[in-house]
């Protein structure tokens, strides 16, 4: 999917940039990239519950099948990871959410705005 591919973009260039000073100059940048990426870890709870969904319907139908030979064991290991991965969805959004909270208050100094 083509949206698949802009998420794992859009985090590449996060990373490129907030690589250095000029994209994070001031704790409000770092408080509003905090929130944002908060919100789209929360949103992962959804969606890798909705990709767990579909494979099972898969299932259901009768079309699935694996190269290994197995698919309702591939299918328990992949639905088993899922199940972890949302945990740790709700968990990242939640200390992201702390970390926005948190840093919601932080500013520079009148020395060291530019």
């Amino acid at each position: 999917m083509r949206t698949a591919t802009a998420l794992s973009e859009a985090v590449r260039v996060l990373n490129h940039a907030t690589l250095s000073h000029a994209g994070v100059s001031s704790p409000a940048t770092v408080n509003d990239v905090l929130g944002k990426v908060s919100v789209a870890a929360a949103r992962l709870d959804q969606l890798l519950r909705q990709l767990g969904e579909a494979l099972k319907r898969m299932q259901a139908s009768g079309q699935l099948s694996d190269d290994c030979g197995d698919p309702a064991g591939s299918l328990d290991k992949a639905l088993s990871e899922l199940t972890l991965t949302q945990e740790m969805a709700r968990d990242l959004a939640m200390h992201l959410d702390c970390a926005f909270n948190t840093t919601a208050t932080l500013h520079l100094t009148g020395a060291g705005e530019s």
